[in-house]
């Protein structure tokens, strides 16, 4: 049952990155002239890939499927609140990479945060 259950469980994480990878291509290619940010959309996938990888080892679903959410949810609001702005030199910014990464990171976060209360709840009704 164990060989089962890991096959199951490496193929959770596959598809995860396969929906993460859907999602970075959606974000830094085809709505690219939306954003303009070359390096940002690949830190951030690349730091979403290390949580689903690191959740599937420990057999988490809940925390790998967090980054897949926070990645595609985080382009939509930062492209939908983001704002442009001219700083003190006269050069033009825009914070749309901050939304991005606070959505990202705290989806991440509430999955984390999830996974420990449902396991939590489990073992006191279990134990």
């Amino acid at each position: 049952m164990k060989a089962k259950e890991g096959r199951n469980r490496i193929l959770w994480g596959l598809s995860m990155i396969g929906l993460l990878a859907v999602s970075y291509w959606i974000c830094r290619f085809a709505f690219f002239d939306l954003h303009g940010m070359i390096q940002w959309p690949n830190l951030l996938a690349i730091m979403s890939i290390v949580t689903i990888v690191s959740a599937t080892i420990f057999g988490n679903r809940i925390v790998s499927i967090a980054p897949v959410i926070g990645y595609m949810g985080g382009f939509i609001i930062a492209m939908a609140f983001s704002s442009d702005t001219m700083d003190p030199g006269g050069g033009q910014t825009n914070n749309a990479w901050i939304i991005w990464a606070i959505v990202l990171i705290s989806s991440v976060l509430i999955g984390i945060l999830w996974s420990f209360n449902s396991s939590r709840r489990r073992k006191i009704v279990i134990g």
